[in-house]
């Protein structure tokens, strides 16, 4: 049926980025999100044999349509099958997929293409199906838990994050339709505080999304305001490492726990923080290995781009998975770590004082495949130097990205670009770190 449309239409891309716009409408509704939230009530041994059937579904794509397993010859026991047959395939990353990223692609199965936020200082694309952006919004929102506040499709949320505003367009904005009301990271400062009191006032919402340090800002400025009232009752944050000495500050203005959230766009893995401060895997989601402290995912659920035993090469100080640990919010998912190392970003100030996280630059360069790696260095005087690394000379494309960061930074700021052949990596955590900041805070 999709190939019959495909061809009738002859643009695939842009049919199926329609397919799965459409999909996420019929399919990301209340009554799934209670399906999904249903599986919490499962012992521990019921979800054991999800995952079971889950990941024999992956297994059996991989071994017979995806040409870089099918060319190991790996043999499965499919008829006493355990989660002991993902042990027979080897560890993969980043690198070796990109390497030859179409034999990892089902033969049998369309999706779409998406890509990293570039947090390592590598954009890196990838496939995933149609169902796999919607299991990954139910994920995330069954993890969005207070016994005050049980979160329904459609109630507002304030967004701190994704929003770049141009020139002339407002500091804040509204998604009337699916009420998400956003907030540009790039202007949080005392001058434009008050709009930001009455846009959230006006919001009416009980959940705040964002940035560990998007987050953070905000706070900072409101802790300036005398008499600020809320309706909040989640903060919900990730892409970052949250820090104890953030978390707490957050913590105490709000009078909440913040649920950290950890999650990869490859949709491999992921982790939601209870009310007790416990990372639980989403064992229905993927599976997690940790070797040498580095987090090993496998998807259960991408059936396009079957991701085994992937290195999303962030780390954790638990090298070990202990079933027994029992948690008493009653989130029966097991609890493999109990922090995640790698993901501490500097932020980036303007010239006049307000800050930026720098996880809210993925988008300066999202469409700009010239650009391999960057590295933001901020001296004293708030100048920047931006190190990028290239796969290919594209003058257009640097001066794009140039453009990209003044208009998250402000024209007043001086960005000068260097190319370089290297970045180096931060020794303990083996990434690039995305920023350095040598700035006064």
């Amino acid at each position: 049926m999709i190939k019959s449309l495909i061809k009738y239409f002859n643009k695939p891309d842009f049919l199926l980025i329609i397919l799965q716009k459409l999909y996420y409408l019929f399919f990301f509704n209340n009554k799934n999100l209670a399906r999904h939230r249903k599986i919490l009530s499962n012992t521990k041994n019921e979800i054991k044999l999800i995952q079971t059937n889950k990941l024999k579904k992956i297994l059996y794509e991989a071994v017979n349509y995806v040409p870089f397993y099918k060319s190991l010859n790996i043999e499965i026991d499919f008829e006493n099958f355990t989660l002991k047959e993902l042990n027979k395939f080897p560890i993969i990353d980043k690198k070796i997929i990109q390497e030859n990223p179409k034999s990892f692609l089902s033969s049998r199965r369309y999706g779409i293409y998406n890509s990293t936020s570039g947090s390592s200082g590598t954009p890196f694309k990838f496939k995933i199906g149609f169902s796999s952006l919607t299991k990954e919004s139910l994920t995330f929102f069954r993890s969005i838990y207070n016994p005050n506040y049980t979160y329904e499709v459609g109630d507002p949320i304030i967004i701190v994050r994704s929003y770049v505003p141009k020139a002339q367009e407002p500091i804040v904005k509204c998604d009337i339709k699916n009420n998400h009301w956003y907030i540009s990271p790039f202007h949080i400062s005392r001058d434009n505080i008050k709009e930001l009191i009455d846009f959230i006032s006006k919001s009416k919402a009980k959940i705040m999304r964002g940035y560990p340090s998007s987050i953070l800002i905000l706070t900072s400025e409101l802790e300036k305001v005398k008499g600020f009232e809320h309706n909040i009752k989640i903060i919900s944050t990730s892409s970052e490492m949250l820090l104890p000495i953030n978390r707490d500050r957050i913590e105490s203005f709000w009078n909440l726990k913040v649920l950290d959230y950890y999650g990869h766009n490859e949709n491999v893995i992921s982790f939601s923080q209870c009310i007790n401060g416990n990372y639980h895997n989403n064992d229905d989601y993927g599976i997690v290995e940790i070797k040498d402290n580095f987090l090993i995912g496998t998807s259960l659920n991408n059936l396009v781009m079957p991701l085994i035993r992937y290195n999303t090469l962030d780390k954790t100080n638990r090298s070990f998975i202990d079933e027994k640990i029992e948690c008493d919010c009653g989130n029966p998912f097991s609890i493999p770590l109990n922090s995640i190392n790698g993901r501490n970003d500097d932020i980036l100030i303007k010239k006049d004082g307000t800050k930026v996280s720098t996880a809210n630059f993925s988008t300066a360069f999202k469409n700009l495949n010239s650009i391999d790696q960057f590295q933001f260095i901020q001296f004293e005087n708030k100048d920047i130097t931006v190190k990028l690394k290239l796969n290919e000379l594209n003058n257009k494309h640097i001066e794009e990205f140039r453009q990209n960061s003044i208009e998250r930074l402000g024209e007043d700021i001086s960005i000068k670009i260097e190319i370089v052949s290297q970045i180096k990596r931060d020794p303990i955590t083996q990434k690039v770190k995305t920023t350095i900041q040598k700035a006064i805070l």
